[in-house]
């Protein structure tokens, strides 16, 4: 970069008016390496990464009718000078681990003069960091008021900062904008269902977004995005990207009911997953009907085995029913498990890291993902660590395995090396396939359970043959590999949700294996003998 990108002087504010023929250039910034990056699985695929960005083509949706509107994944594309000289407006939306991305967009599209919006959950969390390198920020949930805010740019009185304090009425939300998304790229299609969450975990930044009350779409909206998905070619897999799918259980049961109907009358071609908390497992009518309705697997925020851990960070809905049986009995029911762990609380015991392991493996489940404790800004968690003196002034960094920002009571070489120890060990690749083959012997799919129609024989012949050389034969953990494949295809050759499902964990070796030894070298990177981890600095990429 040629020098700082400093914020607007008054005479760059008196912005001209855009006109009702604006042209927008939408900018989905690259995603670093992540647990949710599926990176090196994505090497066997023909697609190139999980999923498009929902917030803004639900924006795009928002736009006056007369704006032309285009959208970069910069997962998979790269944003030239000419697109940004082409747009009137650049729209930028991302979480905060897209930070650097988001910032580098809205400086160099503001370095050629083009004018910049942001929006999102990074923004609406810190839009402070934000206001400094993009003309207008919004804060907050646009959907009632995107179309004053259209107005404000097409009669050139945009304001610097929306602060939109109301939670809009998301049955009124219209239909996102999926043909401007290049499916081909994408193994799987994010549609939402609800906002917000009823529950009061003290680290969780959903509940300030979005509020603890749950709003929901009509599943009548519901069908119609998939009628939309259906029309443009979309058979794969559709992600329900809820914080918490059951939020509002009672509406959650009756979408389920809907989506049972729709997926009969359309021959199944899709298959669903979702996030979902814990309790989940005591509704056994709704895991019944998401079932049905062609759901196969469900990501759940277990964060620890501790009771005093989860007592301390307010996730009570844990403490309801042993966590070990809840996942058996969602197994049981037909919905195989992944979930989440945090390491760093206040309350974790000394032998944490060996519970958290003998959690993970007696729960068999394959994909779990460990990260630290953070305190997000705007949270209970960051308040109180803040009040405490304990806080660390830096700007959240969510790469997986950054330190805590905050003053942890476990002394920080100990939390590091137990994280290291703990990630190692459930992603050595004899107990990553190991506990995968368990967790197929443990979930009892159902007839009522079809795999997605794509990809094509011919994809998934593509696939196992990449999959054979580059884990099979190349890998250094080829020997787990062989025998875990020998064992799912000799006992569920004939099961088709169980074949796919076993092949797709299986695949996912080739990112979770090489993924965690990544991570442990980057901790390893921040420690050194009888000192405290040093603490990451945000990058000032306006320097």
């Amino acid at each position: 970069m040629n020098g700082p990108v400093l914020p607007p002087s008054e005479v760059e504010l008196r912005f001209t008016p855009l006109g009702r023929q604006v042209k927008v250039l939408m900018v989905w910034p690259d995603f670093p390496p992540s647990f949710w990056s599926f990176a090196g699985m994505m090497q066997l695929l023909d697609e190139r990464v999980l999923m498009p960005p929902l917030g803004l083509i639900t924006v795009a949706a928002l736009c006056p009718k007369e704006w032309t509107i285009r959208l970069i994944d910069q997962q998979v594309e790269q944003v030239s000078d000419d697109d940004l000289l082409w747009a009137d407006l650049v729209m930028v939306s991302g979480m905060r681990v897209q930070r650097k991305g988001m910032e580098e967009t809205l400086a160099r599209a503001r370095r050629l003069g083009r004018r910049t919006i942001v929006g999102g959950p990074y923004a609406s969390g810190e839009p402070e960091a934000l206001l400094k390198v993009a003309d207008h920020v919004v804060v907050g949930e646009p959907d009632e008021v995107f179309g004053e805010i259209a107005r404000d740019f097409e009669n050139g009185a945009a304001q610097r900062l929306y602060q939109v304090e109301e939670r809009p009425d998301v049955t009124k939300t219209p239909v996102p904008r999926f043909d401007l998304l290049k499916n081909e790229y994408y193994v799987s299609m994010p549609i939402q269902f609800s906002r917000g969450c009823p529950f009061q975990c003290e680290f969780c930044d959903i509940i300030v977004l979005y509020g603890r009350r749950p709003r929901t779409k009509r599943p009548e909206q519901i069908l119609a995005e998939l009628d939309t998905l259906l029309s443009l070619g979309w058979e794969k897999q559709v992600f329900i990207v809820d914080d918490n799918f059951i939020g509002n259980h009672k509406l959650a049961l009756e979408l389920a009911l809907e989506l049972e109907e729709w997926q009969k009358a359309h021959g199944f071609p899709l298959a669903f997953y979702t996030e979902a908390s814990l309790d989940l497992a005591q509704r056994p009518a709704l895991v019944e009907a998401m079932v049905k309705a062609n759901f196969f697997y469900v990501f759940v925020g277990i964060e620890s085995p501790s009771k005093e851990s989860l007592t301390e960070t307010k996730k009570f809905q844990n403490l309801r029913l042993d966590p070990i049986e809840s996942i058996r009995v969602l197994h049981r029911a037909g919905l195989w498990v992944t979930g989440g762990f945090i390491l760093g609380f206040d309350s974790d015991p000394e032998d944490i890291f060996d519970q958290q392991i003998g959690f993970i493996e007696d729960a068999n489940i394959p994909w779990a993902m460990l990260n630290f404790l953070h305190a997000v800004p705007r949270t209970p968690l960051h308040a109180s660590m803040k009040q405490q003196g304990r806080l660390i002034d830096y700007s959240v960094n969510s790469l997986d395995g950054t330190a805590p920002n905050f003053r942890t009571i476990m002394p920080a070489n100990v939390l590091a090396r137990g994280f290291q120890k703990t990630l190692n060990s459930i992603y050595g690749a004899e107990n990553f396939y190991e506990r995968a083959w368990r967790s197929l012997q443990n979930w009892q799919a159902r007839p009522s359970q079809h795999p997605a129609r794509q990809p094509t024989f011919a994809g998934i012949v593509r696939i196992i043959f990449r999959s054979f050389w580059h884990q099979g034969l190349r890998s250094s953990y080829r020997k787990a590999y062989w025998k875990y494949f020998f064992r799912f295809v000799s006992h569920y050759a004939m099961n088709w949700p169980k074949l796919w499902m076993g092949f797709t964990i299986l695949i996912s070796g080739n990112h979770f294996i090489p993924y965690a030894q990544e991570v442990v070298a980057r901790v390893e990177e921040g420690i050194t003998e009888n000192a405290p981890l040093p603490q990451p600095v945000a990058e000032n990429v306006l320097a």
